[in-house]
């Protein structure tokens, strides 16, 4: 067959020169080559999928068919570096500590684990073995007291089963915000008129789903792991370091808002160099003085932090943990203003902007301009910081259960 071809392809050659004779040869594999059938997106099954469907049998639940203090967490796919999930996880850990001891989770579909024992052996290795059990798909949901959604995908499935006594929910962010307004946001938002009872990662999202949706809310505070985030020396150097939490597949870190801002104090002032940390960067052009160091190990990061003067965290939503870790490490905060940034710590702790360059290069500046005033803010930050902890946060979540 190889050598009838190739004897063909030389006549063409022959007869029709060799570029025609090359088009002819690709043309007629192309047509002969099978392709796959063109995949459409299931909006519907997707959908469908996400509202969930009635579990459970409505037992009759008692000490007896339910054990007290079990919990079943329903949560998306995780990745080790997942900061909802790795805050998941914590919780977790610390309730099972303190009066909840059957804790299992329940990883909903779409997931990438062939089997139970993979999913539970790669939970444990992201997140530390501490007796928690694990099982895959959300019809493996059995009787519980407390059933918790843990983000917009899991809580219709969380408040359409019946064999559970509380059905909660934890929520870390105002997830309708992740997306333009239409079918997904619409969904997202309904989560919030189910019913659920919400635990909520601050006070501002306590605030608003009440507020808003009518919800029995519950918030905890930040804090921070009091062994990993801690002051290193600061060594001596000519140049003064800016460090942004740059990951523009985040859109409500406002990527493009931080790069215009620093690009603009780096360039106005040439003994400053911003540090930029936490996501790809390789496609971005950013014509500044810069260190990219991409996504670093937890345990690099205190000493990263420690050599800054000063750090850009800003949100479009609810605040991330980072304000809280950088503060520990003793560098000087600029927040952006809003209801949902400043909850946490207070003009005296932190440099406040409004969310547009202009402010932001304004509070960046202040910060460089005045060392003294940021050295204040800064230890202040800290010293609140130092006072706060997962445990005692955990202590006030595990007290609210009970008076359910």
């Amino acid at each position: 067959m190889l050598s009838r071809n190739l004897a063909t392809f030389v006549r063409a050659v022959n007869r029709d020169g060799w570029r025609v004779a090359t088009q002819k040869a690709v043309s007629r594999l192309a047509a002969e080559m099978p392709y796959p059938a063109h995949r459409k997106s299931d909006a519907i099954g997707s959908l469908e999928f996400i509202l969930g469907e009635e579990q459970g049998f409505g037992l009759k639940l008692t000490d007896e068919n339910v054990p007290y203090g079990s919990m079943t967490w329903l949560m998306p796919d995780f990745t080790a570096s997942s900061g909802g999930h790795i805050n998941i996880a914590r919780m977790i850990r610390l309730l099972k500590e303190r009066g909840f001891p059957f804790q299992h989770v329940v990883i909903m579909e779409p997931h990438r684990w062939r089997s139970d024992e993979e999913a539970q052996a790669a939970f444990n290795a992201a997140f530390g073995d501490c007796g928690i059990s694990l099982s895959l798909g959300v019809r493996s949901i059995e009787p519980c007291q407390f059933l918790v959604a843990t983000g917009w995908q899991t809580a219709y499935w969380v408040a359409k089963y019946r064999d559970a006594i509380h059905h909660i929910y934890f929520v870390q962010d105002f997830e309708p915000a992740f997306f333009s307004s239409g079918s997904w946001s619409a969904i997202a938002e309904g989560t919030y008129k189910l019913g659920l009872t919400a635990v909520t990662a601050g006070s501002w999202l306590a605030e608003k789903l009440n507020r808003e949706y009518g919800m029995r809310t519950f918030p905890f505070s930040f804090s921070y792991e009091h062994d990993i985030y801690k002051p290193y020396p600061k060594r001596s150097s000519d140049t003064k370091h800016i460090f942004f939490y740059a990951r523009p597949e985040t859109p409500r870190r406002c990527f493009e808002l931080g790069i215009m801002s620093l690009s603009r104090v780096c360039r106005s002032r040439p003994n400053v160099a911003a540090i930029l940390s936490g996501g790809e960067l390789r496609d971005y052009h950013i014509p500044f003085h810069h260190l990219n160091t991409g996504s670093l190990a937890i345990a690099e990061l205190p000493d990263l932090y420690s050599q800054c003067d000063v750090a850009l965290v800003i949100s479009a939503s609810n605040l991330s943990l980072l304000p809280m870790e950088v503060a520990a490490c003793g560098c000087p905060l600029v927040i952006n203003r809003g209801p949902h940034s400043e909850w946490l710590f207070s003009e005296e702790e932190a440099f406040y902007c409004d969310l547009n360059p202009d402010s932001i290069v304004s509070s960046l500046n202040e910060v460089l301009d005045r060392p003294e005033e940021a050295s204040l803010r800064a230890n202040a930050a800290m010293q609140r910081a130092q006072q706060s902890s997962w445990g005692h946060e955990a202590d006030k979540v595990a007290s609210f259960l009970r008076t359910l």
